[in-house]
């Protein structure tokens, strides 16, 4: 007995360059087998992986739907799902994702998924956002009765393994004007924890070690004169522990705003505004928190 041929969905990852890119890649080794699995259709899924910058000069929301909007135009792709390491805010909230049921569409802030086990949550994402889209255009080519089990809240509407798999991640309202129709956003001091710690891992402070030579060169010289000198033992000596820890920590203090204030990387808000004032904070906390932690692994 000959096996009907399936349907082919194309599922594109459009990726902003460098660490979004990366990610796309490994998750498109494993998605197509997934996806087959999960759909519970007699469906194939070709993954492909499009590398582009689609945020540069913008993070406004609007502006990157229709970025997209008029790129998935240009292609013959059934789904797109689009990965960006930006941190993105819609109406006072830092976005997790959204979808476009209409448009095939899917956009997803890597930086709100954390910092650990970044590669395994961008993939259960990306994969419940596939299969949601997928639902909905197929209910579009099946009978009413289909189409009206495809639109309920449990098959279309909903990613409800996603957000049970990060808890800080709740659903949000849709304007009637917006392109999206369902979104998820990060909300609470959980939320903004996660968002903070997936930003430290986006700027990669492991890469500052050798951005880092001068630094390290004078750090190193210094220790090496402290070692031999026996005022510095004397002093460490008669010193309890609460101040040479006191020490220690005002030390890679001073170090960290050097860094940042030497090489400009302290953020200033250019609007005077509530949303714009968080979004400053949010990048300076960031900053800070990469390069101490670049500091501490040199």
């Amino acid at each position: 007995m000959v096996e009907p041929s399936k349907s082919v969905t194309v599922v594109a990852l459009l990726a902003d360059p460098d660490a979004p890119t990366e990610v796309a890649r490994r998750m498109a080794r494993d998605l197509p087998a997934r996806l087959e699995n999960a759909s519970g259709r007699r469906r194939r899924f070709d993954v492909k992986v499009v590398s582009e910058p689609f945020t540069a000069g913008t993070e406004d929301l609007s502006t990157l739907t229709r970025r997209l909007l008029d790129r998935v135009r240009e292609e013959d792709w059934d789904v797109v799902v689009a990965l960006t390491d930006l941190p993105l805010h819609t109406r006072g909230r830092k976005l997790v994702v959204e979808l476009s049921h209409e448009h095939g569409l899917a956009l997803l802030s890597l930086p709100s998924l954390g910092g650990l086990r970044l590669q395994r949550r961008a993939r259960r994402a990306a994969e419940e956002a596939v299969l949601s889209l997928t639902d909905a255009q197929a209910a579009e080519t099946e009978g009413p009765g289909d189409a009206a089990e495809a639109e309920s809240p449990g098959r279309r509407r909903s990613l409800g393994d996603f957000t049970g798999r990060l808890a800080s991640v709740h659903p949000a309202p849709v304007g009637d004007e917006e392109a999206a129709d369902l979104r998820y956003v990060l909300k609470g001091p959980r939320g903004y924890l996660r968002m903070l710690g997936g930003m430290v891992r986006a700027n990669r402070p492991w890469r500052l070690v050798p951005g880092l030579s001068k630094a390290l060169a004078a750090a190193l010289a210094t220790g090496a004169i402290a070692t031999v000198n026996s005022t510095v033992w004397g002093l460490a000596a008669a010193l309890s522990t609460p101040r040479l820890v006191i020490a220690a920590v005002g030390s890679v203090a001073l170090m960290i705003g050097w860094l940042v204030v030497d090489a400009h990387l302290w953020h200033r808000k250019k609007e005077d505004s509530p949303e714009a004032r968080k979004r400053t904070a949010l990048y300076n906390a960031s900053t800070v928190l990469t390069v101490g932690t670049g500091v501490i692994v040199c």
